[in-house]
């Protein structure tokens, strides 16, 4: 192995993965003797990555520890290691995170009863016992997950789960970041952004007004924007999760938004006139005060364009998740009008349905507007539905009421 550095690259990487393997089963139960070989051997070997660029650290030094909000500006740029369990990463992760679990969600299970049941000893010996048999794969993984040699790491509470991985990985040069108190930490940074200030331009408009059609086309023009909508993967209304084919939980919602905010702090944000509810989902309460309080564009465009619109992008849905949606909001159409709603489906009556639908939706939203500041609410008509008519008229009215959105 003491000429290893002047084999071919391919030939080197068989025989170090050959040789870490071997380490592995030597030292699983021994993790830091494990790490401490391993940082030897690759120096000895003068490996030829990141390693030559620095003498050998102590591992405090290998592994920086950065807080929640550096580390979320650092996650735009580079890849992040989640390591807690799938489960966990299925109820909230940083957006763009990469599922890498230290424990399996029946792993995680079993060293927490250790813990409650038998003591701290116990549950880190079986712990370890688990992880033992993963550290090549994981070291592997990593390795292949970092760019420019560097990585994130984090776990729940920023302990042991996400050490031992930063540690594992430092070994190999890597420039390793590790979230301060871990996804804890990064949940409060989360919550806190809504509690700032944010320059929101809200889009209003009667349903099937086109409005995420314009806010993605005034996006191509440079403008700042969020799609609360795409986040939520849901629609706002009754008929919301028609043609969705994802699921967005309560945290990843709100982690989801707290990154468009953060990434576009400073500038005035274009938004949907959205109710408090989507769905299963709520904006957060200082979002959501803010949203009120903002000035509202109000686009009113031909009825004619609404419904071709509205039959574009619901046209196409199975009569059966339609018939659900109308079900939904029966106690405010009536018994009369609910059937009547279904009759026009079933006969594939889109332009009945439609009206019908619309002049219930119509009242709901004309009705919300009535809660705005007064002055607050700027009515634009247009004889058409024209995007760049539309987005150079919005832009036109900011800048005249004193936004810079140019």
């Amino acid at each position: 192995m003491g000429n290893a550095h002047m084999l071919a690259p391919l030939q080197l990487q068989t025989e170090l993965s050959d040789f870490i393997h071997t380490l592995i089963k030597t030292f699983a139960p021994k993790p830091v003797e494990f790490l401490v070989i391993l940082i030897r051997t690759l120096q000895d070997l003068s490996f030829p990555l990141w390693i030559t660029k620095s003498a050998p650290r102590g591992f405090k030094d290998m592994v920086k520890t950065v807080a929640a909000e550096e580390f979320v500006k650092l996650s735009w740029l580079l890849p992040v290691l989640d390591v807690r369990s799938p489960g966990e990463f299925r109820l909230g992760h940083l957006p763009g995170a990469i599922s890498f679990p230290l424990f399996d969600d029946g792993e995680r299970a079993e060293v927490g009863t250790l813990y409650k049941q038998m003591g701290q000893h116990q549950a880190v010996q079986r712990g370890l016992e688990i992880v033992g048999g993963k550290m090549k794969e994981m070291f592997v993984q990593g390795m292949g997950h970092a760019r420019e040699g560097k990585i994130m790491v984090h776990c729940w509470r920023g302990g042991k789960r996400s050490e031992s991985v930063a540690n594992l990985l430092s070994v190999a040069g890597l420039d390793v970041s590790l979230l301060q108190g871990g996804y804890k930490a990064y949940r409060n940074w989360v919550l806190d952004t809504y509690q700032e200030p944010h320059k929101l331009l809200v889009l209003g408009g009667l349903t099937g007004s086109g409005k995420t059609r314009i806010l993605h086309h005034l996006q191509a023009q440079g403008q700042a924007m969020m799609d609360i909508e795409a986040h939520a993967a849901h629609r706002g209304s009754a008929f919301g999760r028609l043609g969705q084919t994802t699921y967005t939980s309560p945290q990843q919602f709100e982690n989801g938004m707290a990154q468009d905010l953060a990434i576009m702090k400073g500038r005035y944000i274009w938004i949907e006139d959205e109710s408090r509810v989507l769905g299963s989902l709520s904006l957060p309460q200082g979002f959501w005060d803010q949203k009120q309080a903002a000035p509202v564009f109000y686009v009113e465009i031909p009825d004619e364009d609404r419904k071709r619109m509205l039959l574009e992008d619901y046209g196409a849905q199975d009569h059966e998740g339609i018939a659900a949606s109308i079900r939904k909001i029966s106690n405010s159409l009536g018994g009369l009008r609910t059937q009547q709603a279904l009759d026009a489906l079933a006969a594939n009556d889109g332009e009945t349905l439609t009206d019908m639908l619309l002049a219930y939706y119509d009242k709901l939203y004309r009705n919300s507007l009535g809660v705005k500041p007064t002055g607050a609410v700027y009515l634009l008509k247009f004889e058409r539905f024209d995007l760049d008519e539309i987005a150079a008229t919005l832009l036109a009215k900011a800048t005249e009421l004193g936004f810079a959105v140019s």
